[in-house]
């Protein structure tokens, strides 16, 4: 096999509790996400050397692309000599909070683990997601879960009843993850959401 054609679903936040900050310059979080239907395409395809290519023009095709850093990052933990060219056709939006650059990035690491058949278990690739971006150790695994730590300790929970999801992302307004966290200091409050309260509702179905 060549080459193979994936998808990368996006996340949203059920709840998210900043519960403290650390010394590496991350945060302890607590949070429930959840896999949503809206993904992008990627298609990966053997060659010599690494290369990305999008139908977005402004985002990068480099290391700075977490999908090419997750490329690197399997070739050089397998120790494989070989590379891969990826396309991938966004329909995430970016700069939105949905982990569209972590989603490209888990469906390298899980198309690699396939092209090259080298039979790497989830955890494993976890792990080395985890170096790449807080959210892909989730989208490695997908569905619904508590995320603790750094968003890397996982509890599957139950998925949300059938229900229909409205996602608003104004076009010319870009929200940098890293920025929003890097306020958090000064405006820190006492109010945080009822993680408990809405694990409890999944567990029970309920919507309301």
């Amino acid at each position: 096999m060549n080459e193979i054609t994936t998808d990368a679903n996006a996340k949203i936040n059920l709840t998210l509790d900043v519960v403290a900050g650390r010394q590496d310059g991350y945060h302890d979080l607590s949070m429930i996400m959840m896999e949503i239907p809206l993904r992008d395409r990627l298609t990966l395809k053997k060659t010599e050397n690494i290369s990305v290519e999008t139908d977005l023009s402004f985002l990068p095709s480099d290391e700075k692309n977490l999908a090419y850093r997750a490329a690197a990052d399997f070739f050089a933990e397998t120790k494989i000599q070989g590379g891969v060219h990826i396309r991938i056709a966004k329909r995430i939006p970016v700069c939105a909070g949905l982990a569209g650059g972590s989603a490209d990035a888990a469906a390298v690491l899980k198309g690699l683990n396939e092209l090259y058949d080298t039979d790497l278990s989830l955890s494993y690739l976890q792990k080395m997601g985890n170096l790449i971006g807080k959210d892909v150790p989730f989208c490695l695994q997908g569905g619904v879960a508590l995320a603790e730590g750094t968003g890397n300790l996982l509890t599957p929970r139950p998925n949300l009843p059938h229900c229909y999801l409205v996602l608003i992302k104004p076009r010319h307004i870009n929200v940098s993850t890293k920025d929003i966290f890097a306020q958090w200091k000064s405006r820190r409050t006492d109010l945080h959401p009822d993680t408990a309260g809405a694990i409890a509702a999944l567990e029970g179905g309920d919507l309301y």
